[in-house]
């Protein structure tokens, strides 16, 4: 019965300490830290006044401006990606002219873009790839009148249609 009442009193005591430290902590409630946040990347620069990109940001191909959306003026066009989908199956543009495409990567942490095909499956818009939540918008140059396909180039199974007249 004498080595029970020291040991007791030092697990008491050891109980105490951890009680006291999992209060204290600078991690928050509970016996678990939460994960490192995932970094972005850096949002892509506005065009310059000669309307080419920044020279130390890649820009995306055909698209000769991108900037940031909150908070910026409505689009013409609409793309938004949710649940690794995009949420619009078909959207329109204008014909003949360039026009502004804001797309919404809506995914916590995960990297989307938005391609623009034409029938003939050849690319005629690359969007950057962004991490999400985030919204770009991009300057699309003037497409001729018909139907096109914008894609994911990251997940195959993100489609839609676009029309142009």
């Amino acid at each position: 019965m004498r080595l029970a009442r020291p040991l007791l009193t030092a697990a008491a005591a050891l109980l105490a300490c951890l009680l006291v430290a999992g209060c204290v902590s600078s991690a928050g409630a509970g016996w678990t830290f939460a994960p490192a946040p995932v970094a972005t990347p850096a949002p892509v620069a506005s065009a310059g006044a000669s309307g080419a990109p920044a020279a130390s940001q890649p820009a995306a191909s055909a698209a000769p401006s991108a900037t940031t959306a909150p908070g910026s003026a409505a689009a013409d066009v609409t793309i938004s990606a949710l649940n690794i989908a995009f949420e619009q199956s078909s959207v329109d543009a204008p014909a003949g002219k360039g026009f502004s495409l804001l797309f919404d990567n809506k995914d916590p942490s995960v990297q989307h873009d938005v391609f623009i095909k034409d029938g003939g499956g050849t690319d005629v818009f690359e969007g950057a790839i962004i991490t999400g939540p985030t919204q770009v918008t991009y300057s699309v140059p003037s497409l001729a009148a018909g139907s096109y396909t914008f894609v994911c180039s990251i997940h195959s199974n993100m489609t839609g249609s676009l029309v142009v007249k």
